[in-house]
């Protein structure tokens, strides 16, 4: 091949410039240390863990739980804030507990709400709560003292608690506590989550019941 402009000596050939391979050698060098460095960047941004700048609750919505029990349901974040509802015991018809936000975006909630047995309007089983989440899964039922389903965003737990005669909400007998967290570490392992929302429902439960006012020989795990 001619290179245009060079005229070549009659008789000879042209001769395409040969790189030394000394400058060959250094090249080779050089993008190897590139792709080697690159390689490591990418690493370090992917094994970097998102990072929880607020500290876990000490309480769980009032509640004396332990930490290792339920700091899971926390991620990652820089704020913490803390929506109250009523106080746990209330025999009124009104959601209980609190739900927690991290920057601003719902993170997890403990609420305890009353419903009629076998109510067609509302959810009144561990089961029927799960599905109002709008949850494909199939809710797994967890072995315990009380009735309790989970999936892997929560769980929920269910006991009776009769009323006496005279209230004006009689109907009402059967408490619910649903526990859930959105976006959390235990998101994307569905046994894990099984046995942590699992076994915290029941420490819920097993510390609410003995704040409602049941009537005695009254109430049941279901």
């Amino acid at each position: 091949m001619l290179f245009r402009g060079v005229p070549t000596p009659p008789g000879s050939m042209a001769v395409c410039p040969r790189v030394s391979r000394s400058v060959t050698g250094v090249r080779r060098r050089r993008g190897a240390l590139l792709i080697a460095v690159a390689s490591v960047l990418v690493l370090a941004s992917c094994a970097g863990e998102p990072e929880r700048d607020y500290a876990v609750p000490e309480r769980l919505c009032g509640l004396d739980l332990g930490q290792e029990n339920y700091a899971a349901l926390f991620g990652p974040g820089k704020k913490l804030e803390k929506d109250s509802l009523a106080e746990w015991g209330d025999m009124h018809v009104m959601a209980q507990g609190c739900r927690y936000l991290v920057d601003g975006l719902p993170q997890a909630g403990v609420v305890g709400g009353w419903a009629k047995q076998n109510d067609e309007a509302a959810p009144s089983t561990p089961n029927e709560q799960i599905k109002a989440h709008n949850t494909p899964e199939r809710p797994r039922r967890y072995k315990g003292p009380y009735e309790v389903a989970t999936w892997s965003g929560g769980a929920v737990a269910a006991v009776d608690c009769r009323r006496p005669s005279g209230d004006p909400d009689k109907d009402f007998t059967r408490f619910l506590i649903d526990v859930s967290a959105d976006e959390s570490p235990l998101s994307e392992d569905p046994d894990r989550a099984h046995e942590v929302f699992g076994k915290l429902a029941e420490l819920v439960m097993a510390d609410v019941v003995g704040k409602l006012s049941c009537q005695e020989g009254n109430r049941s795990a279901g």
